[in-house]
């Protein structure tokens, strides 16, 4: 019986060896694949192409966003050197009268405070608020505490500076600290 099974199983492997092409009607397994195989490498390559081009382009995105980026530093930068540059004519100006008329040295410094304070808020930059204010350790920054309201700024000894929200330097002051010093017959006024 083992004979008969292995006879037949030869047989039936020589048969599929040499087994008739399939009827013209139907395509043949290999074609289908390779057909198929080729339809996907076509469509690989469309993708990959898709790919360059799209990491091409974002690339050129990239580097267009730094120059514009740098470009509008730069102008940002411009704007602020011209504004200052009226600020440094003025100077030159007080200067030169100055070694005419010492006197009018004073006048002539306050205009160019005045115009370099329009100049500054003409580009956004505004100060911290001073004395009177509470102090605000995130605008504030506190360089000795003398007698006056306690937790109010008594006297700004370094104007600070904000740009919109941002702090550009914090105002260097002097905070009351609550406290009254001894009076003339060596009491406390506070008890």
């Amino acid at each position: 019986m083992e004979k008969d099974k292995t006879a037949q199983t030869q047989v039936e492997a020589n048969g599929s060896q040499n087994a008739q092409p399939a009827p013209e009607g139907e395509i043949p397994e290999v074609e289908r694949l390779r057909a198929e195989l080729e339809v996907l490498q076509a469509e690989l390559r469309a993708a990959k192409e898709k790919y360059i081009r799209l990491y091409a382009d974002f690339d050129n995105y990239r580097k267009r966003s730094a120059q514009e980026l740098e470009s509008a530093n730069r102008a940002g930068k411009f704007e602020a050197v011209r504004s200052l540059l009226g600020t440094l004519d003025d100077l030159e100006r007080a200067l030169g009268f100055a070694q005419a008329k010492p006197e009018d040295l004073i006048p002539g410094i306050k205009t160019v405070l005045e115009n370099f304070a329009r100049n500054l808020k003409g580009l956004g930059v505004e100060p911290v608020p001073g004395v009177g204010t509470p102090f605000d350790p995130r605008i504030h920054e506190a360089i000795g505490a003398v007698e006056g309201e306690e937790g109010k700024v008594v006297h700004v000894y370094q104007q600070g500076f904000q740009y919109g929200e941002a702090l550009v330097r914090p105002a260097r002051v002097v905070v009351g600290s609550g406290v009254k010093e001894a009076q003339g017959n060596g009491q406390s006024a506070e008890r």
